[in-house]
């Protein structure tokens, strides 16, 4: 049980390439899916969860309308098939560590990605570039566990984390968007420019529907299994 809980910060799973290797990158999911104008294999994460929403808006469905096309069964046979368009296509990665290694080995030309593993990359000097439209946004949460004898060192530990000036401090070091939106405020061009919750970034973003992946995502996933061995 938890005596309460706050939403901490913002992460989200993207499209990258390799600046080195393409000069014109791809500009939205229906790019990622062209393997005409962009050659070569794409890396996308082993599982159903970000891959039928991303097959969904390569296939022209706006991202409101996502889940509620995949809730039905012709929206799932419609992501499913619009996934196998691409299956010789792609290489899996099942570790958030993988995408950046495979686009700088040229393994891939293109990947899914978590937003922070290719701002990690990219601090290490590799030129790496983030599309960030249609991104898929998440929330990370910090909770108090009901009973802890330490509620009040907790209440402190919270209100640090939820200030504009913590969450300022964390953006600057891992290119995740603050939830306390007068942090943005305090933070330059260069670091916005990398963060999900920039205003230019988070244009046409979907929240990842955590209710809709409880309720339909095991069938969705076992499907996927069947579906990837084929």
């Amino acid at each position: 049980m938890h005596d309460c809980g706050i939403a901490i910060f913002v992460w989200s799973t993207v499209m990258a390439y390799d600046g080195d290797k393409l000069k014109q990158g791809p500009k939205n999911w229906a790019d990622f899916w062209d393997t005409k104008k962009f050659p070569g294999k794409r890396a996308l994460r082993k599982g159903a969860r970000y891959n039928l929403e991303f097959a969904l808006m390569a296939d022209g469905v706006k991202p409101e309308d996502v889940y509620k096309v995949l809730a039905t069964k012709a929206g799932a046979d419609r992501a499913f098939n619009k996934l196998t368009q691409l299956k010789s296509s792609i290489q899996w990665w099942e570790a958030g560590a993988q995408p950046p290694q495979f686009l700088v080995a040229g393994d891939v030309v293109m990947a899914s990605a978590y937003n922070g593993r290719i701002d990690a990359a990219q601090r290490e000097g590799k030129n790496l570039k983030i599309t960030w439209t249609n991104q898929i946004y998440d929330l990370e949460y910090f909770g108090i566990v009901t009973g802890t004898p330490n509620r009040d060192a907790a209440y402190k530990l919270l209100a640090q984390a939820a200030s504009a000036d913590g969450q300022a401090e964390y953006a600057r070091n891992i290119a995740y968007g603050p939830t306390n939106t007068k942090a943005l405020a305090k933070l330059d061009a260069k670091v916005l420019a990398g963060l999900p919750t920039a205003p230019a970034n988070a244009k046409g973003a979907l929240e990842f529907n955590i209710r809709f992946w409880a309720d339909q995502g095991e069938a969705l996933e076992k499907r996927f299994a069947s579906w990837a061995t084929q």
